[in-house]
């Protein structure tokens, strides 16, 4: 394991000193774990630090937490600086989140932040541990039974119902969530051309060969000489009746349940990955979520019960926050249906990477996305799945029930 040359003793003083509050105290001894396995993390590297720790009373205590280390070669630091995640995620889990907190009376969204750390190819951020509260990770493979989908969507309901009260008195504080993760233009191209550009050509090679989405497979192909611009035109303001800040990358790896100990159903959830947040449509969320992250048969039969479980818990929060005029279920549905092409956007681009069932021996991070050899094993394992080509072709189904490609 490669770790960073400034993760040494002075370094995890000051972490200690930020965010444990503590002045008077020595480092006994230190471990430095890898955080998360293989294919968790696309953006960066995550250490898992413990800490012995001898105050000046001579008392041992025990200190753990989370070092985000950002992705630092030429490649990932480009395209970072790019997408501005750095800032936003500090912003997002340092600032904005506590606030958040505060407006809901006390209701935990995040991590709470400890510290962060940047210099020319090293940005670090520095949060709690989620894993001593006995959160984890789902199984992306199995993806989200409806019990998972409920806990994820109800606690995001009280996020964006929150930032709509924060913004109505501060709305500059939304000056630097301008974009989300498909930012870019044809002549500019973002982040997710450069590392999923061959998605979208490898979904019409394949679809060739499914049995029954002929026509589909004809409609995919003739987009593609526009599909770049149909890519970034789909997350344009679109008139959207009201607006709310999105999580922006809101998949199953970017929540951690927290489950009861007798029945082992999930009660909670905490977010990570805000560096692609974005003020926008709540569809700009939904969609995302509901195209990469339900288990197939809940995407198939329980969709709509799924958006009302959200706007349930949107609504009751802004309700019990004396908001004055609060958006209609309709108003919902109106909403996430202007949101389609992007919901469609989301399962060509991050579907693949949810369900991938093995693997690349290339490497799994930004640098491996980019290096054709990589990009090529990579895309073979992600689009011959059994599970992705089940997922994508029931994705497929509905959006051409719905004439998604048909004025395209």
């Amino acid at each position: 394991m490669k770790v960073p040359q400034c993760l040494n003793t002075d370094f995890f003083k000051t972490v200690v000193r930020n965010g444990f509050h503590l002045t008077d105290f020595q480092i006994a001894d230190a471990k430095i774990e890898i955080g998360t396995s293989a294919g968790d993390n696309y953006c960066s590297t995550i250490y898992r630090v413990f800490l012995s720790i001898i105050d000046s009373q001579a008392n041992h205590q025990k200190v753990q937490f989370l070092i985000k280390h950002l992705l630092s070669s030429d490649t990932g630091e480009s395209l970072m600086k790019f997408m501005h995640t750095f800032g936003k995620e500090v912003d997002m889990i340092k600032n904005i989140m506590p606030r958040l907190t505060k407006i809901t009376g006390g209701t935990q969204f995040v991590a709470r932040f400890y510290h962060s750390y940047s210099e020319p190819q090293s940005n670090m951020i520095i949060v709690q541990d989620l894993k001593e509260l006995q959160y984890r990770m789902a199984d992306r493979k199995e993806a989200l039974d409806y019990d998972h989908c409920c806990v994820a969507l109800t606690k995001l309901g009280q996020m964006h119902a929150a930032s709509m009260i924060l913004t109505q008195d501060n709305p500059s504080l939304m000056d630097n969530y301008k974009f989300g993760i498909l930012h870019g233009s044809e002549n500019n191209p973002g982040l997710i051309q450069q590392i999923l550009g061959a998605n979208y050509p490898a979904l019409c090679k394949v679809s060739k060969n499914w049995v029954g989405f002929e026509d589909i497979s004809q409609k995919l192909n003739d987009m593609q000489d526009k599909f770049w611009r149909i890519v970034y035109e789909c997350q344009l303001g679109k008139n959207d009746k009201y607006k709310v800040l999105n999580h922006g990358d809101f998949w199953i790896n970017n929540f951690l349940f927290k489950y009861n100990e007798e029945t082992g159903k999930p009660i909670d959830t905490l977010f990570v990955d805000l560096q692609l947040s974005y003020y926008a449509s709540p569809a700009n969320d939904l969609q995302y979520f509901l195209n990469t992250s339900p288990q197939i048969q809940i995407r198939r039969h329980q969709r709509e019960d799924l958006l009302r479980v959200y706007y349930k818990s949107f609504r009751q929060t802004l309700r019990e926050l004396n908001h004055k005029i609060i958006p209609t279920f309709d108003d919902l549905l109106a909403e996430v249906r202007q949101w389609e092409m992007f919901g469609f956007m989301s399962a060509v681009f991050v579907l693949p990477l949810v369900l991938m069932e093995k693997q690349s021996t290339q490497g799994s991070g930004i640098d491996g996305l980019v290096d054709p050899e990589a990009v090529q094993e990579m895309t073979q394992i992600m689009f011959s799945g059994k599970r992705f080509t089940e997922a994508m072709q029931e994705i497929l189904r509905r959006c051409d029930e719905m004439k998604l490609f048909d004025s395209l």
